[in-house]
């Protein structure tokens, strides 16, 4: 019984040192100071608020302070690695975090490019941004992705809408599918971009940014496909007529992601106060990129540029065309891609559905 009673007090002083050391326990693991260094893509310049929420002393830097107290701290550096190597260098920890052009992946990792399927959102920019997010905020969606992430080293973090894509800058007028054939075309969304605009009849031809306007003047390409804002802020409307929404690139967007030891490395509380800062983000921009867009409209409207759709007839010629994309897409993901495909397809329709 002796024994036994001073087994129980000992245990008894234990947990009591044990209860008045917890504040000390958690003081310590508070003062621990996580710098992480995100590699900024930074190739668009201030004209585009997507972008900005990256920069120095910018929304993301200052929310990430604020909810971790101090406690994570990102430096931000501009250019770090080309655009192309931005996800290689994550995932193997030269940079602790970065934002992924999605587009320049396309072919590479595909199952994370789904976005460049024909027609998997609306070809209403307004429409599409807002149901583009809803697939990001969808449990299922998320699970998939952040799945094929965590194969190479990755943490989804959140997502940055840009104008979808998908109009086409031209001097001439296109009021039905055969308008297409024999245009030579600059196609953003690598490999499934081009494999869209040659079944519209089209030819993809590869020219750097800098180089649209000009070429577009020489007669190098005939049309340009890229968003609203974007080409208008690199002088297409000084050498296009018209402006047709199509098929093709309905999504364009960086997703931000964390190397995933990293990410792991932190105590729950501050993967938690991340998460919450990421979602709270891409809402953000999903509505700064809309009004951004609704602005455009006006503005290239007033420099002379017709904004033209197909008529519903052509509209679904155009997407018989380029199911081919899909059709491609499916046999590079294999059965993620199809669940993946539903899962895309069951958020969108919750979302149109919506009353």
């Amino acid at each position: 019984m002796r024994k036994k009673a001073a087994f129980v007090s000992i245990v008894s002083v234990f947990a009591f040192l044990l209860i008045l050391a917890m504040p000390l326990i958690g003081l310590c693991s508070d003062k621990k100071v996580y710098e992480l260094k995100f590699a900024w893509n930074d190739i668009w310049g201030p004209k585009f608020r997507a972008s900005q929420v990256y920069r120095p002393q910018g929304e993301m830097q200052r929310m990430v302070h604020e909810r971790t107290n101090g406690r994570v701290k990102l430096k931000i550096i501009s250019k770090m690695f080309p655009t192309g190597q931005l996800l290689e260098s994550v995932a193997t920890g030269k940079a602790d975090a970065s934002d992924i052009a999605m587009p320049w992946l396309s072919g590479t990792y595909p199952l994370l490019t789904w976005g460049i399927i024909p027609n998997i959102v609306s070809s209403d920019p307004v429409k599409a941004l807002g149901e583009e997010l809803a697939i990001y905020e969808d449990p299922k969606v998320m699970e998939i992705l952040d799945e094929r992430l965590k194969k190479v080293n990755l943490k989804f973090w959140f997502a940055t809408q840009w104008d979808p894509a998908n109009g086409l800058w031209s001097k001439k007028e296109i009021k039905t599918v055969e308008d297409f054939k024999g245009m030579k075309m600059s196609v953003a969304g690598g490999f499934y971009g081009n494999l869209g605009a040659k079944n519209l009849g089209a030819s993809a031809v590869a020219i750097t940014s800098a180089e649209l306007a000009p070429a577009m003047m020489t007669g190098t390409v005939d049309g340009v496909l890229t968003s609203l804002g974007y080409g208008y802020s690199i002088g297409l409307a000084k050498v296009s007529k018209y402006y047709t929404l199509t098929p093709l690139n309905p999504t364009w967007t960086a997703v931000t992601v964390m190397n995933r030891k990293t990410y792991d490395s932190m105590p729950p509380d501050l993967q938690k106060a991340m998460m919450d800062v990421g979602r709270e983000l891409q809402r953000m921009v999903c509505l700064s990129t809309t009004a951004e867009y609704v602005m455009s409209l006006d503005t290239v409207a007033l420099s002379g540029v017709k904004q033209v759709n197909l008529p519903p007839a052509e509209q679904k010629k155009a997407l018989e065309k380029t199911k081919v994309v899909e059709k491609k897409w499916l046999e590079d993901t294999g059965s993620k891609g199809k669940d993946l495909l539903t899962a895309i397809n069951d958020a969108v329709s919750r979302y149109r559905n919506f009353k």
